[in-house]
């Protein structure tokens, strides 16, 4: 994102250069460019633009639910959600620091302070896998939910969708893959497209995959217990350590809760499906390597 101007944003801020996908400010809609990610760069901050109406109240909502003392919501019924639930959610995602008001591109914009979960890397790989077997929530129109079924059929299938990365490698070289390149994967090749993104450290896959793996058995275990919460169109981001003289620290942390809903007591298959058949991914990788 280097290459976008920053003019239009207060001084001392810059977008987010590590941004995967979302709203992409290279990206120009009547006559407007979208709004991305924020940073002040060298802090451990970023700034996430509040998405409009419904979906930016419901994100900031169980961003609120996780930071908060208690699991009281009073504005959403996502405050329904057990305790227990709301406490292994909030280990599985990043801090959230309240919300920021700024002036940007001409116009007053609200702003999620997120924590930067890529600042303690040198070489930072990062991956955004889109999860669960729908992307429509249960509040979408008819032709949205036709709209997100087929822009990528194979989420059904697989529950999980590549996004894209941003690998930090040697020399100050980023590479970089979009969601058209992660459209081209399906059931049958997305094992190709995730091993490019686990070989960031040379010659130590196995050792990358082994801990991916160790950290989505505690993201699983959450959807194979918790009845609070379902979540369309989220997120699992994917970090760890480019640079082999340091430790290789994997991390995954869910993001993108503008469609979290309160499940009724229910599990959320959808996701949880995702989750088995990425694990089943990792561990056919894992045999191989």
């Amino acid at each position: 994102m280097d290459s976008v101007s920053n003019e239009g944003l207060p001084d001392e801020y810059q977008w987010f250069s590590d941004q995967i996908a979302g709203h992409h400010p290279s990206v120009i809609k009547n006559g407007k460019r979208e709004i991305g990610l924020l940073k002040i760069p060298g802090s451990r901050e970023i700034l996430k633009p509040k998405q409009d109406a419904s979906r930016g109240e419901k994100e900031v909502a169980i961003y609120k639910l996780l930071s908060s003392s208690s699991s009281s919501c009073p504005s959403s019924d996502l405050r329904n959600g057990k305790p227990e639930d709301v406490e292994m959610l909030r280990k599985l995602t990043a801090n959230f620091y309240g919300i920021r008001r700024l002036f940007v591109d001409d116009e007053d914009r609200e702003f999620l302070v997120l924590e930067d979960v890529t600042s303690d890397y040198r070489r930072p790989a990062i991956l955004d896998l889109k999860m669960g077997q729908v992307t429509s929530d249960p509040l979408a129109k008819a032709d949205k939910v036709e709209k997100e079924r087929i822009k990528y059929p194979p989420q059904a299938v697989m529950g999980c969708r590549i996004l894209g990365y941003r690998i930090h490698r040697d020399n100050n070289k980023v590479e970089i893959r979009d969601k058209e390149w992660g459209k081209s994967f399906d059931e049958t090749t997305i094992q190709d497209g995730l091993c490019e993104f686990f070989s960031a450290r040379d010659n130590e896959l196995k050792e990358v995959l082994e801990k991916a793996l160790i950290e989505l058995e505690t993201i699983k275990h959450f959807f194979e217990t918790q009845t609070s919460f379902q979540f369309f169109a989220s997120s699992l981001l994917f970090v760890y350590e480019g640079d082999v003289t340091l430790p290789i620290n994997l991390k995954i942390i869910m993001i993108d809760f503008s469609h979290a809903f309160f499940s009724n007591g229910n599990r959320d298959e959808g996701y949880l499906f995702g989750i088995q058949n990425l694990e089943g991914f990792l561990q056919d990788m894992l045999k191989i390597c």
